[in-house]
């Protein structure tokens, strides 16, 4: 199979130790804010699945974070690879886990935040995060 995202996910942490990805509080789809602007203050973890020839090359990623009109909030671009195909057993496809910080992307509207991921130029999926006003004390 080509590359492909198989997990995609907002939470209150996530880190990447060792090749593995650790996820606190995973599954966010809403966040509330008693003011806006204010930070976005989530974490996006993701764990991408190549094949044998894709595993043997560099990629890009691209993060794109918008509102609902579509105006930017923010953008993360990087690059990720596997490493030596050698490494890997018969039949595995590798994967990769990524963990972005995207705590401080700033969110000026009340509504849904759209983050969108690219993998070598080509939307392969969104995430989204309504913004919600914090209800009254």
């Amino acid at each position: 199979p080509p590359m492909e995202i198989t997990t995609a996910m907002l939470c209150d942490f996530a880190q990447v130790r060792e090749g593995l990805l650790f996820i606190s509080s995973g599954g966010v789809t809403r966040c509330h804010r008693e003011e806006l602007p204010a930070p976005i203050n989530v974490f996006m973890a993701l764990v991408i699945e190549l094949d044998r020839i894709e595993a043997q090359r560099p990629h890009s990623m691209r993060v794109h974070i918008a509102d609902e009109d579509g105006r930017e909030i923010a953008d993360v671009n990087g690059t990720f690879e596997f490493g030596s195909a050698e490494m890997l057993l018969l039949e595995e496809n590798p994967t990769i886990p990524i963990a972005l910080d995207v705590r401080n992307a700033p969110v000026e509207r009340y509504g849904p935040v759209q983050m969108s991921i690219y993998l070598d130029g080509e939307f392969r999926r969104s995430v989204t995060l309504h913004v919600m006003q914090s209800p009254e004390g």
